[in-house]
């Protein structure tokens, strides 16, 4: 088993997401699509801002304003000019949106500084050591990302969706481990991840 998040850590276990998960595809075309909308219109079109929803969880659909769309679309335009550490307060702003779904959001605008916040992936870096809680919320967020972007910075041949990939499937192919996650000094090296 795995002591730290490291090279040969996420080299094990990124491809071993395609063996629960059948997304990939889909991510690499809506992040083509993004590109696309935000280069033309500086915003996303509701139908890419629909298929971002369906690939992250369906059921928020049923949470968003639909009849008030447009301010969506401007709060993505407000985002591409705030500073950083305003993107996500802005996001999250939003009905229906906690800090989950914007982050995968800004994952798709930003797929190389803006990691996406899951439950899954936190549990895993809490079980490495690399961050405290198990909260998914937006307050939680920037120690979330400092250590993806950590760990990203110690193994730069890595994307942030190979490091996502590779936390995702420990935790889905670990089921017995994650279970009973309760001890949060259940800690290895903390130098390699965080």
């Amino acid at each position: 088993m795995s002591t730290s998040i490291d090279n040969d850590f996420i080299e094990l276990w990124h491809p071993k997401y395609d063996k629960t998960e059948t997304d990939e595809p889909e991510y690499n075309r809506l992040l083509d699509r993004v590109s696309v909308d935000i280069k033309a219109n500086h915003t996303l079109s509701e139908s890419t801002f629909t298929e971002i929803l369906n690939w992250k969880s369906a059921r928020v659909k049923g949470r968003i304003k639909w009849g008030e769309f447009e301010k969506y679309q401007d709060v993505i335009t407000e985002c591409l000019s705030a500073p950083d550490t305003e993107k996500m307060k802005l996001l999250v702003g939003l009905y229906g949106f906690g800090a989950p779904v914007a982050s995968t959001f800004l994952q798709f605008i930003y797929p190389s500084t803006f990691p996406i916040i899951d439950r899954r992936t936190v549990d895993v870096l809490r079980h490495f050591g690399c961050i405290q809680y198990k909260s998914t919320g937006i307050a939680q967020y920037p120690a979330f990302k400092t250590s993806i972007l950590k760990t990203h910075e110690n193994y730069p041949k890595w994307s942030l969706r190979e490091i996502d990939r590779a936390l995702f499937s420990f935790h889905k192919q670990n089921s017995e481990l994650f279970g009973s996650l309760a001890n949060p000094n259940y800690l290895v090296d903390k130098s390699k991840c965080c």
